[in-house]
C-alpha cells in the first residue's frame, strides 16, 4: 500500500471499498448489532472512608457475567492521582491483584461535546478481564481530593457467530483497493442505537497518536470484537461521551476495526488524547505493550492504517507538526499552548501517561521508517495562496505548491472543468525539494478565464508509478455589469469574447 496511487482510484476506493467489504457467508453468521450490557455498581456508603481515610476495599463479590470493567467517579478538578486496582473471579477462581491507570488521558477534549453530558464520568481505562462473574476494587486517593460517587462499571459485550468470522473472505471486487482492510462497525457488531449526537470533523490530520488500551493480552480471535464492542459501551455508557474515542484499533492477530463513526475516509474528531484531538486520529493496540512487545502482524497493520491516513492528508511521517492544546485532563500542556509533536507519536509525548506502552514506544522510530516506505515518494504539507473564489479578471495570483518525499517527475498543470489544460509545467525535484504553480486566472492567449470551475494540479511519478496528486479547485465567477448604459452594453460584449 503506498502514497503511489491514482487520485482515481483513490477516491473510488474510499467511497466504496471499506464500508462495503462483506466478509461473512451464512446467513446464519450475518453482522448484527449486538448489544452490550453494563452494571453500574455503586461504593455507596464506602466513599465515607475513602474521603476519611484515604482509601477503599470492597469485599469479593459475586456479580452478573462481564468481560470487561472499569472504575469510574464524578469529575472533579481537585482530584488528583487516583490508585486503582482490582481482581476478578473466573471459572470459579479469583485471579492477582492488578493495578490500572486511573484519571485516564484517553479522553475528550475539555469543553468538547463528549463532556457536557450530565452523565460525564472520568476514571480507568476499560480492562478486559475475559469472562468473568465476580469483582473486588481497591481504591486510593495519592494526591488531591479523594474521588465521590465512585462506581464500579461491568460490560457484558454479548456475543455473536459473526465474532468468528469478522476476519472472513474480502470482496475480490474491492481487494487491490489501495487502503488496508479494516473491519467495519456494522461488522464487528456495533449497536448504533447507543451513539449519540452527530460526527464532528477536522478539515485535515497532521499527527497520528499511536495508544494501547492497557489491558489484556490474553483474548481469542473470536473475542477481539467483543473487546472492541465492550471498549465502546464503556466509552458511552460509563463515561458518558458520545462514541468509542479511538479513531481505529488493531488486535494482536494484526486486524484493524472501525472506531468512531463518522466515515473510514474522513478526518473524525476523536477521544483518545485528552488536549489534542484537533487535526489528529488514533490508533490504539489492543492490549497492553509495557513489558511485551506487539506482534509482527500487529504492527504491520498498525503501519498500513497510520500510512493511509496521513497520506490522504499529505504528511510526511518522518516530520514534524504543531497543534494548539486544548488543555484538560492530564495533558501535558495547558490550554492554548502550542506543542511540537512528530508526526507519528504515542501518546505519551502528549500525555502523563505510560501509553503505549513502553516497549511499542521503543520502536516509534522503526515505526516511523515503515510508514515511509508504505508511503513512497509524494507531496507533503501542500500550502495555497489566493482567494478560492475570484472574480473574473482579477489581476490576483493563485498558486499552490508542495514539498516532495522521495525524487519525483512531476507535472504542473492549470485544467478547466472539461480536462483542458491552460497552463502546463514539469521537471525533476529531489527528495525534499519543492514544486509550485501560481497562475494569474488567464487563458492561454493572456485573457481572462472564463467563469467556471479550475483546478491546479500537481502530479508525478517515480520509477514509473503515480504518486497521488495534490489538486485545489479554483471557481471563477462572472462580475455583474455595473455603470452606464454604454458601459453595461461592453461589458456584455467582453463577456462574449
Amino acid at each position: 500500500m503506498r502514497r503511489l496511487i491514482t487520485f482515481a482510484l483513490l477516491i473510488t476506493a474510499l467511497s466504496t471499498a471499506l464500508v462495503a467489504l462483506p466478509t461473512l457467508t451464512t446467513a446464519s453468521a450475518k453482522p448484527r448489532p449486538v448489544p452490550a450490557s453494563v452494571e453500574r455498581i455503586p461504593l455507596g456508603a464506602l466513599e465515607a472512608g475513602l474521603r476519611t481515610t484515604g482509601a477503599l476495599r470492597t469485599d469479593p463479590r459475586r456479580t452478573r457475567p462481564f468481560s470487561l470493567m472499569g472504575v469510574t467517579w464524578r469529575p472533579d478538578p481537585a482530584i488528583g492521582e487516583v490508585g486503582v486496582e482490582f481482581r476478578s473471579r473466573t471459572g470459579g477462581r479469583w485471579s492477582e491483584w492488578e493495578s490500572v491507570e486511573a484519571h485516564n488521558d484517553d479522553a475528550p477534549d475539555a469543553g468538547s461535546a463528549d463532556t457536557r453530558g450530565a452523565d460525564f464520568r472520568v476514571g480507568t481505562a476499560p480492562i478486559w478481564t475475559g469472562p468473568s462473574d465476580g469483582v473486588q476494587v481497591r481504591v486510593r486517593a495519592l494526591s488531591g481530593a479523594a474521588p465521590r460517587d465512585v462506581a464500579v462499571e461491568l460490560v457484558d459485550p454479548g456475543t455473536s457467530p459473526a465474532d468468528a468470522l469478522v476476519d472472513g473472505p474480502r470482496d475480490e471486487a474491492h481487494a487491490e483497493a489501495p487502503v488496508p482492510r479494516i473491519i467495519t462497525r456494522a461488522e464487528w457488531g456495533a449497536d448504533e442505537s447507543i451513539r449519540r449526537g452527530s460526527p464532528s470533523y477536522n478539515a485535515t490530520v497532521k499527527v497520528g497518536f499511536v495508544h494501547h488500551t492497557a489491558s489484556s493480552n490474553a483474548y481469542t480471535p473470536e473475542q477481539a470484537a467483543q473487546m472492541v464492542r465492550g471498549i465502546y459501551a464503556y466509552h458511552v455508557k460509563s463515561n458518558g461521551w458520545s462514541d468509542i474515542g479511538y479513531n481505529y484499533l488493531v488486535d494482536r492477530y494484526g486486524r484493524a476495526y472501525e472506531g468512531r463513526a463518522g466515515g473510514l475516509d474522513k478526518f473524525v474528531v476523536g477521544a483518545h488524547t485528552g488536549g489534542f484531538n484537533t487535526d489528529s486520529f488514533a490508533v490504539s493496540l489492543l492490549g497492553d505493550f509495557s513489558t511485551v512487545p506487539p506482534a509482527t502482524a500487529t504492527v504491520g497493520m498498525l503501519t498500513d492504517v497510520l500510512a493511509w491516513k496521513l497520506g490522504a492528508a499529505y504528511r510526511d511521517p518522518l516530520g514534524k507538526a504543531v497543534l494548539t492544546s486544548a488543555g484538560g485532563g492530564t495533558s501535558k500542556y495547558s490550554a492554548g499552548t502550542k506543542a511540537t509533536f512528530d508526526v507519528v507519536s504515542g501518546h505519551r509525548d502528549a500525555g502523563n501517561t505510560a501509553c503505549p506502552g513502553a516497549t511499542t514506544y521503543a520502536r516509534m522510530g522503526e515505526i516511523r521508517s515503515a510508514v515511509a516506505e508504505k508511503l513512497g515518494a509524494g507531496y507533503a504539507d501542500p500550502v495555497v495562496t489566493g482567494k478560492a473564489e475570484q472574480p473574473r479578471g482579477s489581476s490576483e495570483v493563485v498558486s499552490a505548491s508542495a514539498r516532495t518525499l522521495g525524487e519525483l517527475d512531476w507535472t504542473a498543470t492549470v485544467e478547466d472543468g472539461s480536462g483542458a489544460v491552460l497552463k502546463s509545467e514539469s521537471g525533476v525535484s529531489p527528495d525534499g525539494g519543492a514544486v509550485s504553480l501560481a497562475w494569474d486566472l488567464t487563458d492561454p492567449d493572456g485573457r481572462p478565464a472564463r467563469a467556471g470551475t479550475y483546478y491546479l494540479r500537481l502530479a508525478g511519478t517515480t520509477e514509473g508509478d503515480r504518486a497521488l496528486p495534490f489538486v485545489r479547485k479554483v471557481v471563477v465567477k462572472e462580475q455583474a455589469c455595473r455603470g452606464t448604459p454604454l458601459e453595461r452594453a461592453r461589458c456584455k460584449v467582453s463577456k462574449r469574447r
